[in-house]
């Protein structure tokens, strides 16, 4: 049986400059999993530049495995395209959650640092913060396996005790 260690609220806010799939634009949306859960955002039409600004919730499993993002382009007739992905090691912010739980700390204040490399698919250098009692972290992330394309998200860790 699978135990879970807390939720991660995922606000999906945007894409930019993402690939062309159908003749002149893309009609994307955003597929989320982590471990065996998949979500999804909705279809945003004819953008390459989409605004979803839109919050998924997923389980965390005591494993903590990566959470994937897939881009795609929806299609009517045929299989979506793949527009792109990306991958994230969410240990660091769900570490930093568990730790402000215990700590009794409510003033913001910045809780860690990830460095975007080209050993990772940050866009720019991403801080893990407190703001308002709750552990976020906000990520530009750059598409992989794709011509271009670059995704803005911010996470929030939810402990299980809240």
């Amino acid at each position: 049986m699978v135990e879970f260690v807390g939720l991660i609220k995922v606000n999906v806010v945007r894409g930019t400059n993402l690939a062309i799939r159908d003749v002149v634009s893309s009609d994307p949306y955003v597929m989320l999993t982590l471990g065996h859960q998949s979500v999804k955002t909705r279809v945003i039409k004819s953008s390459l530049n989409p605004i979803w600004n839109e919050s998924l919730l997923l389980s965390i499993p005591d494993s903590i495995p990566p959470l994937k993002l897939q881009v795609y382009d929806k299609d009517t007739f045929t299989t979506d395209d793949r527009m792109g992905e990306a991958e994230i090691d969410i240990q660091p912010l769900v570490c930093a959650a568990k730790a402000h739980e215990s700590s009794g700390i409510s003033e913001p204040m910045q809780l860690g640092r990830w460095l975007a490399s080209e050993d990772n698919t940050l866009g720019k250098d991403s801080v893990i913060s407190l703001v308002d009692g709750r552990v976020r972290q906000e990520m530009t992330l750059r598409l992989q396996n794709v011509e271009r394309g670059e995704l803005e998200i911010e996470l929030e860790c939810v402990p299980l005790s809240q």
